[in-house]
């Protein structure tokens, strides 16, 4: 057997065993698209040696230009094939410049099937045999295709685009890479097309293209390995890395889940609900099942908003299980999307909290006790000057009511008078009634009622309740109401507490000030994103230990509690605020609270 036979066929050989090895990977791992593409340009290489040795042992020239026909897929299938893997393994590479070889590559099969005998001749006249190494080869002579152009083309194309993924590669830190498939790539280029014009000019009897494929192979095959070799790695890795992750599930209390958005698959693990297990791999409405219905629609639209919007899902919600026991769960989760953002992925962690909504629930009660229970506090404060601001309507109402029996004795009885006194009479009690109402509205002990509400009149209100008292302080108010308030979402009882809390420290802040200097300041702003209040007095101010005030049980009164600012500071909190004090750089302290504002609707 000649070594020509033995090296090419060689050649051949391991071309194929390369491009069956990646194609079972390929199979087991169908996302693995640079396996696939190894494949085609393995066993397109293997077949251009195949050709190629058939070409140097040719018989006639009708035989030689038949094979070259056939050679010139072949590698169109190498060149393509390398483009791709280039483009798909290096990341790298202009688009158009690929999508541009490959539709020259098969256009060049058109006149290579059209005219005979193929692409690289028009025409084959004879073949000359020629000693090489001791064996005789075949050597084609004839004239040369136009089209061959194309192929030339191509050539500098491919060179273009190779330079290019390399140089982009190597920027990105492919070094490696860069210079295995750059390298092998350029290499096999100079050589092919050197000894391609040899070869058609009769000085050489081979072009040995499909040796110089072989060095390609050998180079893409060599990353192809390196990458296996990492997955490998990765995965054990990976396998280290689950059973650690585990491990912290498992000690934080915690779930995993993955909803497999293309095949609408729930994967979910360390769940503490048995239906929820058992509904671990079906569809999402399955699982959704096991949401209690009064969230199960909020916690849809929170998935919807995650996969249409940034990509983080977070909810909380109560699940069912077939005993009747309701849990409250807590997810996170991150989309993970693919090509042009679409969700391919759904995944998170879970924790069951209802050991923590039930501590909240109770919190919330020991809240509201200790709110209802500071107003009354502040009830008794203001005891007398609402005894007061009652008793006045009531005298009034007496005396009007005497009067209108005098004017109706009269002969003939004095209507009109009458008329107007029993007018008098319903304004006051009109007057006594408000005054009860706002005192049972803040004796009222209930749970959290958020509506939409203006501060100015919220304000207004308690400047009401407290007018009398105010007076006979000497405290004199001034008002500076921002016009055209925006809405804000809020319990009007308990923001009537902090507005009442702040303005009535205010006012004793002012105790002990000369009678003519006690004057308060109430303001209200607005801006993009919430309304501040803000109530200042001309004490002495505040101490140094700010920072204290809003906690629990700390007071600066004799006979105080320390639980009134702690209260107004836990209500703003709730609404979404947050609440401060400073001392004004004239006189006095300032004590605001900013809560944020409900859309952008105005009251009317």
């Amino acid at each position: 057997m000649s070594w020509s036979i033995i090296v090419w066929s060689m050649a051949a050989a391991v071309c194929m065993t390369f491009a069956a090895l990646h194609f079972a990977v390929w199979l087991r791992q169908r996302d693995q698209r640079e396996n696939l593409v190894f494949t085609i340009a393995a066993m397109a290489a293997a077949a251009t040696a195949l050709l190629e040795l058939g070409m140097m042992h040719a018989q006639s020239p009708a035989s030689y230009g038949e094979i070259m026909r056939w050679a010139h897929v072949s590698v169109a299938g190498v060149i393509i094939s390398l483009v791709w893997f280039i483009r798909l393994s290096m990341r790298a590479g202009r688009l158009w410049l690929a999508w541009l070889i490959t539709g020259l590559r098969v256009l060049i099969l058109v006149p290579n099937f059209v005219y005979y005998p193929n692409a690289s001749f028009q025409e084959i006249t004879t073949l000359r045999h020629v000693v090489f190494l001791g064996e005789t080869f075949a050597i084609p002579i004839g004239e040369l295709n136009p089209w061959r152009v194309l192929i030339q083309l191509s050539v500098l194309l491919l060179l273009a685009f190779v330079l290019d993924a390399v140089i982009k590669a190597w920027k990105q830190g492919q070094h490696r890479r860069s210079l295995m498939l750059g390298g092998a790539t350029l290499l096999t280029i100079v050589t092919s097309v050197t000894f391609s014009a040899l070869m058609v000019r009769g000085i050489v009897p081979s072009a040995l293209i499909g040796l110089a494929f072989l060095l390609i192979v050998l180079a893409m095959a060599f990353e192809l390995s390196l990458d296996l070799i990492r997955a490998r790695q990765i995965s054990r890795e990976l396998k280290q890395s689950k059973q650690r992750m585990s491990l912290a599930v498992e000690a934080a209390d915690l779930g995993l889940w993955e909803w497999d958005i293309q095949h609408d698959k729930v994967w979910n693990t360390g769940a503490r609900d048995e239906k929820a297990e058992r509904c671990g791999h079906d569809n999402l409405e399955a699982y959704l099942e096991v949401v209690h219905p009064d969230d199960r629609e909020r916690t849809r639209t929170a998935i919807i908003q995650a996969l249409n919007g940034s990509g983080n899902f977070q909810a909380e919600f109560r699940t069912v299980s077939h005993d009747a026991l309701t849990r409250w769960i807590a997810v996170r989760g991150q989309v993970e999307y693919g090509v042009n953002k679409k969700p391919l992925r759904l995944r998170g962690v879970s924790q069951d909290i209802t050991g923590r909504k039930k501590t909240e629930k109770e919190l919330q009660e020991l809240r509201l006790e200790m709110a209802q229970f500071n107003r009354i506090m502040q009830m008794n404060e203001l005891s007398s000057s609402l005894a007061h601001e009652i008793n006045q309507p009531l005298g009034i109402i007496l005396s009007n009511a005497q009067a209108a029996q005098e004017y109706l004795s009269h002969d003939p009885p004095n209507v009109s008078e009458a008329s107007e006194i029993l007018a008098d009479i319903v304004a006051a009690d009109r007057r006594a009634a408000d005054t009860i109402q706002r005192m049972r509205e803040l004796y009222k002990r209930g749970e959290i009622s958020f509506e939409a509400l203006q501060l100015n009149e919220v304000t207004e209100e308690v400047l009401k309740l407290v007018q009398t008292d105010l007076v006979s302080r000497n405290v004199m108010v001034e008002c500076q109401f921002a016009e055209r308030m925006p809405l804000v979402t809020g319990d009007r009882i308990q923001l009537s507490q902090v507005l009442l809390n702040l303005i009535l420290n205010a006012a004793d802040a002012m105790a002990t000030n000369a009678p003519d200097a006690r004057r308060l300041y109430i303001s209200t702003q607005a801006n993009q994103d919430a309304v501040l209040f803000a109530v200042r007095d001309e004490g002495p101010g505040l101490s140094e230990n700010m920072d204290a005030l809003f906690e629990p049980f700390y007071t600066t009164k004799p006979q105080g509690l320390g639980m009134g600012l702690a209260i107004c500071r836990s209500i703003i909190e709730a609404h979404g605020g947050w609440i401060w004090a400073e001392n004004h750089p004239v006189k006095g302290a300032v004590f605001c609270f900013e809560i944020p504002i409900t859309g952008t609707q105005y009251s009317s």
